[in-house]
């Protein structure tokens, strides 16, 4: 097994105010915890994801592992999540987006391996409505460097 590093980039937040919530937050998920979350209000938020690599290319798609990789072996995701920090500071999480990790071919991580380069995905937090994208985020939404 190797190590690899996903960099999301994530553009375009919808603000801080969302629906009844005045202070609307955009973190990663890693186990079962929301961490590095910062406000929607920022410009830019950026969350790295070091992800373990099991299989080989013989045996198939790579298989990502580690804390914040969320599915099944064949359908492996990241989360960010949208939520509220509570006084006592827990999260309180009101919806997320799945970042499939399908598009990371073996020969993107062979080549972020051998130069050290992270794998990016830019990703458009806001739909057409100005609120928060939820889900599984559609192809246009996530824009990956360094895959091919």
């Amino acid at each position: 097994m190797s190590d690899i590093t996903i960099r999301l980039r994530c553009r375009n937040l919808p603000g801080a105010r969302v629906g009844e919530s005045a202070a609307v937050r955009l973190g990663i998920q890693r186990g079962k915890e929301v961490v590095e979350d910062v406000s929607a209000d920022a410009e830019e938020a950026t969350f790295t994801a070091p992800l373990r690599i099991g299989g080989s290319p013989e045996a198939g798609p790579p298989n990502f592992l580690g804390p914040f990789a969320h599915g099944t072996v064949n359908d492996r995701f990241l989360y960010l999540c949208w939520g509220e920090r509570t006084a006592n500071g827990a999260w309180e999480g009101f919806g997320r987006a799945k970042i499939r990790l399908s598009p990371v071919t073996w020969e993107a991580i062979t080549r972020a391996q051998e130069t050290g380069a992270e794998i990016e995905a830019v990703i458009d937090m806001t739909d057409a409505r100005g609120a928060p994208v939820f889900a599984s985020l559609s192809a246009d939404r996530v824009q990956w460097t360094g895959t091919r």
